[in-house]
């Protein structure tokens, strides 16, 4: 069995193994696996089980002592695969079909993290066995839940870990099939919101004169915008770092545009930006944000029922950018509502991390820039930072290292839903990627 073949056995292991961070299923068993593949290469592993998730540190030491350190920061916990009903084979299944491979998790995060292990062995391999760098992974179990604990494992091994450069947990190639690279994330703060108006529900024909639980939530979650949809709570902007000249060069050049996201969404509603007028690419890239992931109120079953319910819920997140505090965030919600008069609504912080931003000039991240254009002959699309969320801030924290994130997936990856795919073509592309990373440290 070659080296590409034998990892991709790996990767059919991992994707057996229904690692949800969420419900805290499988997931020692997944880094038992994945520890005793770095053992079997000839790492050197630290598997750390004080937590729910075992955390992993793999270090490939190289024979100069003067040599540099590229850190592989990956994660084995993968979303749950609901709806069953919409996958065209079974989630838990790695199976080729058409180029591809499908299963939950073989792009977020586990073909990855296979492929950047096949191209640490090739090279070992081709090379007698010597690296150039020293290549420290750390593997963790909780992303998709904020990484719970990431900080006190950070911080457990800090005086272990140092680096040079930081490759991120994944990446790929856009609609136009050009390769992209980012250089931070968002933070997020999520959180509940409840509020109670009475000891239970109430026959409907006092709503001439009782305010109901769903009415009063309703009218909180309204003041948290204005008419043109930019958040109104005072203060929430005060914080935000702003974007330099080359990242919003950078951003001006990706290729989105209006026309490009109604269609692919097939969105109805209108664009924020369109009411406000503010830069659609800055304030997606740049801006914070207020969603609401869903309400829960009264009765929802067939027919009608005449009630006027007593408690009401939702589920809201804000995605922040640099410098913002997700605590002094949720402050700022909770001082807001009580300047409304809506002091009964009730905040519940769920989850929480920072956000961060590379410097895209880093020389360390203009090599990774050259390698990928030289190996794909075209140059890479460079995003400054991703709307989404990660713990790039956390690592970041520790590593005091520029962060650039690449990987395995394509424009429809389809990450978090059904029928989770990549390319073969693509998963072999990033293995020759990471092994011309490495050979670039020859000297």
């Amino acid at each position: 069995m070659d080296i590409r073949q034998q990892y991709r056995s790996l990767l059919e292991q991992l994707v057996a193994l229904p690692s949800v961070s969420a419900i805290e299923s499988n997931l020692p068993e997944t880094a038992t696996i994945i520890a005793g593949a770095f053992r079997q290469l000839g790492a050197q592993v630290i598997y750390d089980d004080t937590y729910f998730a075992p955390f992993i540190v793999a270090k490939f030491v190289s024979q100069n002592p003067n040599a540099k350190t590229v850190v592989i920061y990956n994660h084995y916990d993968v979303q749950p695969a609901e709806p069953l009903n919409l996958w065209q084979s079974n989630p838990w299944i790695l199976t080729e079909h058409d180029g591809k491979l499908y299963g939950r998790g073989v792009d977020d995060d586990k073909g990855n993290l296979t492929a950047r292990l096949a191209a640490v062995a090739e090279y070992l391999s081709e090379n007698n066995q010597s690296l150039p760098i020293n290549i420290t992974f750390i593997i963790e179990g909780s992303e998709e839940t904020a990484s719970r604990y990431l900080t006190e494992y950070l911080n457990k091994y800090q005086d272990q870990l140092q680096a040079d450069l930081v490759i991120w947990e994944s990446g790929g190639k856009n609609e136009n099939d050009v390769i992209e690279i980012f250089g931070g994330n968002k933070g997020i703060v999520t959180f509940d919101l409840s509020v109670t108006t009475a000891a239970n529900d109430l026959h409907s024909s006092l709503a001439a004169v009782v305010d109901s639980a769903p009415m009063r939530l309703s009218r909180a979650i309204a003041t948290l915008f204005d008419s043109q949809g930019n958040i109104a709570v005072p203060h929430f902007y005060d914080d935000v770092v702003a974007p330099n000249d080359r990242e919003k060069t950078l951003v001006q050049a990706l290729p989105l545009t209006r026309e490009s996201l109604i269609a692919q969404h097939g969105l109805t509603a209108p664009l924020y930006s369109d009411k406000n007028g503010h830069d659609l690419k800055e304030t997606l890239y740049f801006k914070p944000t207020i969603n609401i992931e869903g309400i829960i109120s009264g009765y929802n079953g067939t027919g009608v029922k005449t009630v006027l319910p007593a408690t009401a819920t939702a589920k809201l997140e804000s995605r922040l950018v640099p410098n913002m505090s997700p605590d002094l965030t949720l402050q700022r919600i909770s001082d807001h509502f009580k300047a409304a008069g809506l002091s009964d609504i009730v905040i519940t912080k769920t989850l929480g991390q920072p956000g961060y931003r590379s410097d895209m000039s880093d020389p360390e991240i203009l090599r990774v820039i050259d390698i990928a254009a030289n190996y794909y002959h075209v140059s890479p699309v460079v995003i400054p930072t991703s709307p989404g969320t990660g713990p790039m801030a956390i690592v970041h924290q520790t590593l005091q290292a520029p962060i650039a994130s690449l990987g395995v997936g394509y424009a429809n990856t389809k990450d978090h839903a059904p029928n989770e795919n990549i390319r073969l073509a693509d998963y072999n592309q990033h293995i020759d990627v990471i092994k011309a990373l490495i050979k670039s440290y020859e000297s």
